[in-house]
């Protein structure tokens, strides 16, 4: 652990998705990244916008607002791509993450980190690890694990395609 995070708290990536501020924890997060061409795949879920090549690595790119449920974000000549590292069978995975705004990186202390509300969220309470305040207003934390799992893009799909008879 670096002296930030011992005196200052655990690093989080704040972000906007539909006019929403969220938190993710900054230990998944790579790198952010300027958004290059996507490749489509078109049999995938609507969430899994395609692949996109960076220096030589392929990875797949997730839109989260449609993640989430709230439609597609736009993509603009600013938008980024947030690289996190994820395991898809146990193997370390990169997977590039856009919203509609990375907004700042916040530090929090843990005991300002409160277990996410059983009701009353915008987003499946499955996919937070937490609620905090950053400048007065309620912010609650991604868990990028859950969110950016196979099982739970496959569910998305699978979802989608309806029961089978």
């Amino acid at each position: 652990m670096t002296d930030f995070t011992i005196e200052r708290g655990l690093p989080h990536l704040a972000l906007s998705v539909a006019s929403q501020s969220y938190a993710v924890s900054a230990s998944s997060v790579m790198e952010i990244v300027l958004l290059q061409p996507i490749t489509p795949l078109p049999t995938m879920p609507s969430c899994l916008l395609g692949l996109m090549n960076l220096r030589g690595t392929v990875i797949p790119i997730v839109d989260l607002g449609e993640k989430l449920g709230f439609g597609h974000t736009a993509i603009t000549a600013r938008t980024c791509a947030v690289v996190v590292m994820t395991r898809v069978e146990n193997v370390p995975t990169p997977i590039g993450v856009i919203a509609d705004e990375i907004l700042n990186v916040v530090s929090l202390v843990r005991d300002d980190i409160a277990p996410p509300p059983a009701f009353g969220n915008p987003v499946d309470v499955s996919y937070l690890s937490g609620i905090t305040r950053i400048d007065d207003r309620y912010v609650l934390i991604l868990d990028f694990t859950r969110i950016l799992s196979l099982e739970e893009l496959l569910a998305v799909s699978a979802a989608k395609e309806g029961p089978t008879a």
